[in-house]
């Protein structure tokens, strides 16, 4: 099958779906045989375009159409999000380059709370498109600052806010916090501005980080890069490690006040849950730091 018999199939089977009624359109009468559905011209009529115009896009002779275009047939025909991308690729040859739905990537199944929960041995979380935290497991608790005495514990919900803007993070947790850390994480936080602009937990980063005399100059900083964190390795202290590693354990303190820890480096491998485009999954690979 070719792209423009699967963009037919897939138009078709959507329309089918649909009873007139609900989009406000009365139902036909009259004698003849009348497929289930819309017509094509009644969702032309919804789309604010002839008949021909649409008849173009669902007989795959639209050279390019919009993403505009693409995305107002997805509303009107009700596509899910994985039915959306479908449209595109078919139509254009790629994947829409945002969600449909503006909270998406701002829930995970509760099939995908119960893995990362049953993960062990191994860090790993789920993070929304703010960097709220929607899953994490114990392994990740254990590699923020610890106080000796007390059970490990999350420091903030926020991970963009840990990073940039907390102590602990920038003078004891996160080596090389300045060169090896803010960088990327402050233009992982424009470019995700940039691309939800009406994401208020977003704007308040925005603010927040804009506003900070440490994070905030580095934040607006016009060499700083958008790079994608997976595959990336940057050197951190890890408490909960407990493993020699290869090269054997060195664990020290980095203050009075915390627990000791191994110095070493973690590899973020991160990957996206297909339904929440924009929410990430990672998991945290360490190696300590040779003995």
């Amino acid at each position: 099958m070719n792209n423009k018999d699967a963009l037919r199939q897939l138009l078709q089977w959507k329309r089918g779906q649909i009873d007139p009624s609900e989009l406000g359109i009365p139902r036909r009468t009259g004698r003849g045989r009348r497929s289930p559905g819309l017509s094509q011209a009644q969702v032309a009529q919804a789309l604010f375009v002839t008949e021909r115009t649409y008849g173009h896009l669902e007989r795959g002779e639209m050279a390019a159409p919009s993403q505009e275009f693409l995305d107002s047939v997805s509303k009107v025909l009700r596509l899910e999000e994985g039915e959306r991308t479908a449209l595109y690729i078919y139509a254009l040859g790629y994947e829409p380059p945002t969600p449909l739905d503006p909270a998406s990537g701002m829930s995970v199944a509760p099939a995908w709370q119960k893995a990362v929960n049953e993960v062990t041995g191994q860090p790993c979380y789920i993070n929304d498109v703010a960097w709220n935290l929607l899953a994490y497991n114990q392994d990740f608790v254990s590699i923020f600052p610890q106080v000796e005495g007390e059970p490990p514990r999350l420091p903030e919900q926020n991970l963009i806010r840990w990073m940039l803007l907390r102590e602990d993070a920038r003078e004891h947790h996160l080596v090389d916090w300045e060169h090896q850390w803010a960088g990327p994480v402050a233009a992982q936080l424009r470019a995700a501005v940039a691309a939800h602009p009406h994401n208020e937990d977003l704007r308040q980063l925005h603010e927040e980080v804009s506003e900070d005399p440490a994070s905030g100059p580095i934040y607006r900083s016009h060499n700083v890069a958008y790079r994608h964190p997976d595959g990336q390795t940057r050197t951190m202290r890890h408490p909960g490690y407990a493993g020699p590693g290869s090269y054997g354990s060195t664990r020290d303190r980095c203050c009075e006040r915390h627990a000791p820890s191994q110095q070493g480096l973690v590899t973020m491998c991160a990957a996206e849950p297909c339904l929440s485009p924009g929410a990430r999954f990672f998991f945290l690979v360490f190696q300590p730091t040779p003995g």
